[in-house]
């Protein structure tokens, strides 16, 4: 296509440039001058008109002949436009092509995974047969253990019934029972009192006989008479606990009955207080030492227990609590003795404590650096009324010393 192109310009230019006529002798004349020797006269206006016809037709040629270079021109422009578009779309098919291998591999992936779902869409539909399979088993087996267990729900539900009936006929026995106890109670709390009366009417007059017996030796065997008359108040005490302690646990078998049980052990606890007052009238006797058993390197509060008994004639110290309460009304005198911890606890100051308000100090001070103990010591003088109550105290400073077998920190007291 370009090489016609090209031979067609050629042969425009040169049809633009030699333009042979039969008119000029086919020479190469571009002049319309005319030899007007050669012409005859009569063949002037022939020759005249022949001549402004080529000159017509040349200009036509001209004409034409430029219509036909624009044109080439033209398309020239038109197929270096269509090289380039050629070019552009060789790359648009190349790319393409290349789009189509991706899209062939692409397509091949996918076949294969396809091929894969499919395998495992069958994998999956056969499990879900298999679980389909197996729940309906399930349910059928649920089914049987839902029926086993309504018949055996009945079957419980028709013993407990049974039971309830059972539990509610059980119920009103008790009840009738509780109403029969409550109605004897009254009736053995006269009874437990009466004997508990002559219990110790019996242990007053055995008392009164050992009394008698030895008065005449009486200068001689003080000692020995307050140890007699100890055992014999322990004794005593002993049975009052120990019916008390059986009534308690009678009493407590009842099931609506607590309150009168309450008031009922009331009454023999102030039964109790009065024998021991009667006796402790009797004997116009109390006094009591206790001591500490064990040291201490960080005792620094509270109350200091003594509780290792050496006398408690009338029962007024208690070794578990370390609280005197004094059993009758008198004039007392309380002591104290303690010893410091050593060089490393410096000093320990303790008070005598009545009712609450501290009376008197002991203060055991070491103001030697040596491994020593010193030793505090107090006494105090004071009025109790039936009821009240002295005990030690912690005040200051930390630890103490003692002996187990022969205590070293003691606390005495006695009435006068």
């Amino acid at each position: 296509m370009k090489y016609v192109l090209y031979f067609v310009l050629l042969l425009l230019h040169c049809a633009s440039v030699h333009t042979f006529s039969i008119f000029t002798d086919d020479s190469d004349q571009n002049t319309t001058e005319l030899d007007m020797k050669n012409i005859d006269t009569k063949n002037a206006d022939v020759v005249r008109q022949l001549l402004n016809q080529e000159t017509l037709i040349r200009m036509a040629l001209v004409r034409n002949v430029h219509i036909l270079m624009k044109d080439m021109v033209d398309l020239k422009k038109k197929h270096e436009s269509m090289e380039s578009l050629q070019q552009s779309t060789e790359i648009k098919v190349t790319a393409l092509q290349q789009e189509v291998r991706d899209l062939k591999r692409e397509n091949q992936k996918l076949d294969l995974e396809n091929r894969k779902f499919a395998e495992t869409f069958n994998l999956v539909k056969d499990n879900f047969t298999q679980i389909s399979d197996q729940f309906k088993d399930f349910a059928k087996e649920l089914e049987k253990e839902r029926e086993a267990f309504e018949t055996n729900t009945s079957i419980v539900l028709s013993d407990l019934k049974i039971e309830v009936r059972y539990l509610s006929v059980t119920l009103l026995d008790l009840n009738k029972h509780t109403l029969e106890r409550e109605k004897i109670i009254p009736d053995m709390m006269d009874e437990k009192c009466n004997v508990l009366s002559a219990m110790f009417n019996t242990s007053l007059e055995t008392l009164n006989n050992d009394l008698t017996a030895i008065s005449t030796k009486l200068s001689k065997s003080v000692s020995n008479l307050e140890n007699s008359q100890n055992a014999i108040i322990v004794s005593v005490f002993g049975d009052i606990n120990k019916t008390l302690d059986e009534l308690q646990t009678e009493l407590k078998e009842t099931h609506n009955s607590q309150l009168k049980l309450s008031a009922s052990v009331s009454s023999l606890e102030v039964f109790r207080m009065n024998v021991s007052n009667n006796h402790c009238d009797f004997g116009k006797k109390v006094a009591f030492t206790a001591g500490v058993t064990s040291s201490s390197t960080s005792w620094n509060s509270g109350t200091l227990v003594f509780n290792k008994v050496i006398n408690n004639v009338g029962g007024g110290y208690n070794p578990n609590t370390g609280i005197f309460t004094a059993p009758l009304n008198g004039d007392y005198v309380f002591y104290v003795s303690i010893q410091s911890a050593g060089a490393d606890f410096y000093d320990i100051y303790v008070d005598i404590v009545f009712n609450g308000s501290s009376k008197v100090r002991a203060m055991a001070y070491n103001y030697n650096s040596n491994d020593l103990h010193e030793t505090g010591t107090n006494m105090v003088t004071l009025r109790l009324q039936q009821g009240d109550t002295v005990w030690v105290k912690h005040h200051s400073g930390t630890g103490y010393y003692t002996h187990s077998d022969a205590p070293i920190t003691t606390f005495s007291g006695f009435l006068t």
